[in-house]
């Protein structure tokens, strides 16, 4: 293994001495470290897996690289939410859609109210904020609560 070292530095630079091994050793453990701490920090994200929106909890995992099973809890019960949409469905100004989460274990209680659209575009704006604080690093505060 040596000789075809030596002759690598051999053809490159026209001479080879010993020091020219063990720095080329050194620049391959220096790129396996780097390597392997850039995997391990863009898994890092991946402990962040829940995150209070619109004054309820929002839990989701990871599949690959995307966000699925993405639901609100309640913040009292941690039950899930029902979301009612109805609402969006017959008004035509976005300022007038209106949906509701609502708690059935906490007596029917309405537990956040978001204008602008429906259920679809709910899960949108949360996964769109969710994939912001990834992407700018906010996540980070959100996982040491």
């Amino acid at each position: 293994m040596t000789s075809y070292i030596k002759l690598f530095f051999i053809n490159i630079f026209g001479y080879y001495e010993s020091w020219m091994l063990w720095l080329s050793v050194f620049i391959v453990i220096l790129l396996i470290m780097a390597v392997i701490f850039i995997l391990n920090r863009s898994e890092e994200y991946k402990k962040f897996n829940s995150i209070s929106l619109y004054n309820v909890i929002w839990k989701w995992k990871y599949k690959k690289d995307n966000i699925v099973s993405l639901w609100c809890y309640c913040p009292e019960c941690g039950s899930e939410l029902i979301c009612d949409d109805e609402y969006c469905r017959s008004a035509i100004m976005l300022t007038n859609k209106t949906t509701f989460l609502i708690c059935q274990k906490c007596g029917e209680a309405e537990k956040s109210r978001i204008v602008g659209g429906d259920r679809n575009y709910l899960l949108k704006m949360v996964r769109f904020e969710i994939q912001k604080r990834i992407k700018n690093g906010t996540y980070k505060d959100e996982t040491k609560k």
